[in-house]
């Protein structure tokens, strides 16, 4: 746990000291509510951020703007954010309350609000891990929180619908009835339309910030390649408990793997889930004290783990792999022969590989379609369960990769 906790820590370390800049033309409005132009790192948040990065030139130094100091900021045609207090309720759902009521518990909060509609009405977003609320403003007034919340009554699942109440009330578009509004769910797509609806029907201008919806890519890959592999053999083969130690040669050997990518829609693609069933093989003898031992091992492993990409142009990118491999995996008929020597006879043991978990660093580069890596992985006990023997699986692997499948998720 050790070993994998380390390289986890070393992959994100690497993945945040190699993290792309990217700045793109931009504003920010200050406390003395003047506009000024620049340039701010996008850094296509998932979560509403707290502050952010911008130069005031392409070339001058980074500078950081927030909550204290900044009452907007923006990439034009494509994100606004607004400072303002509000009261908000960070119940995730189902709330969990003392009397299972869908009931609302407000903290006042200054935050960075997403604008996702502009007009006479105003609607902005906030996101925060599993939290995803709404708000509105009408003719520039106070921003106050669309209500939904959820809770569990007992195994009844009760809803607080309030928002609908609210758009009835303080909102209501003079073709809206009831049903239609309840009709209105509480999420980006249906808000923005009634929202736009309700501003075209008052005769306001109207405008909408909605950002292009990012979809999840998919990918899969041919991953073929070679590893380095060799194995330090520690048995004890006499009476005496004294382990002896056997180290089988380096040398190349074959792998074939098939790997599955999630690519994330967030941080303009810049990270992946990896799952890559990998097949490989690894035969060699050495001379022992007592006899020649022998390795046939052979096994499919089904490593997972994260990848960042750094891109350098639209078709070239480098990436980072951070990957676990557990000991779940199919060992081929694979064993270890060694001879052992007991009250004055020799006798051949043989041992089925029972592999242990192990953890891989990687990086290399993708060119369209085509890529190349380069993985060190740490050493895995292939006799896993054995109290005093241990065979540590070594390799280093260079892998080419074929992408020959990229699909969007709709």
């Amino acid at each position: 746990m050790r070993i994998l906790s380390t390289f986890l820590i070393l992959f994100l370390f690497v993945s945040v000291s190699f993290g792309q800049i990217k700045f793109e033309k931009g504003y920010f409005i200050n406390n003395n509510h003047q506009r000024v132009e620049c340039f701010i790192k996008n850094l296509d948040w998932k979560n509403n951020p707290a502050d952010f990065i911008y130069k005031l030139t392409e070339l001058s130094a980074p500078e950081m703007g927030n909550l204290a100091s900044v009452c907007e900021f923006g990439i034009s045609n494509s994100f606004s954010f607004v400072n303002a207090e509000v009261k908000i309720d960070r119940q995730t759902k189902p709330a969990v309350n003392p009397k299972n009521e869908a009931i609302p518990v407000w903290t006042k909060e200054k935050l960075f609000l997403r604008v996702i509609s502009e007009g006479k009405a105003k609607l902005y977003s906030y996101e925060s891990s599993r939290l995803k609320r709404f708000f509105y403003s009408l003719n520039d007034t106070s921003v106050i929180q669309l209500i939904y919340l959820e809770a569990l009554n007992g195994t009844t699942l009760v809803k607080n619908t309030s928002y609908q109440q609210q758009l009835w009330s303080n909102l209501k578009a003079p073709n809206a009835t009831m049903n239609s509004i309840k009709a209105i769910g509480y999420n980006e797509k249906d808000l923005t339309a009634y929202i736009r609806e309700y501003n075209g029907d008052s005769g306001a201008t109207t405008s909408s910030l909605v950002q292009t919806k990012r979809r999840a890519y998919f990918n899969l890959k041919f991953a073929p390649g070679l590893n380095i592999s060799s194995v330090s053999l520690s048995t004890v083969v006499d009476g005496t408990n004294k382990a002896f130690q056997s180290t089988f040669d380096s040398k190349p050997t074959f792998r074939l793997g098939l790997e599955s990518e999630l690519i994330l829609p967030f941080n303009n693609y810049h990270w992946g889930i990896l799952f890559e069933p990998t097949f490989q093989s690894y035969q060699s003898d050495v001379e022992g004290k007592y006899g020649t031992s022998t390795i046939t091992y052979s096994s499919i492993e089904f490593p997972i783990g994260l990848r960042y990409y750094y891109s350098l142009n639209d078709n070239t990118r480098l990436f980072l792999n951070g990957l676990i491999i557990p000991a779940a995996s199919m060992n081929l008929n694979s064993k270890i022969e060694y001879h052992t020597f007991f009250a004055n006879m020799t006798d051949v043991k043989s041992v089925d590989v029972a592999s242990s978990g192990s953890a891989a660093l990687g990086g290399g580069v993708e060119h369209n379609r085509f890529s190349l890596e380069t993985r060190y992985y740490t050493s895995r006990n292939l006799f896993s369960g054995q109290p005093s023997e241990s065979a540590n699986y070594s390799r280093f692997s260079v892998v080419l990769g074929y992408k020959f499948l990229k699909t969007r998720f709709k």
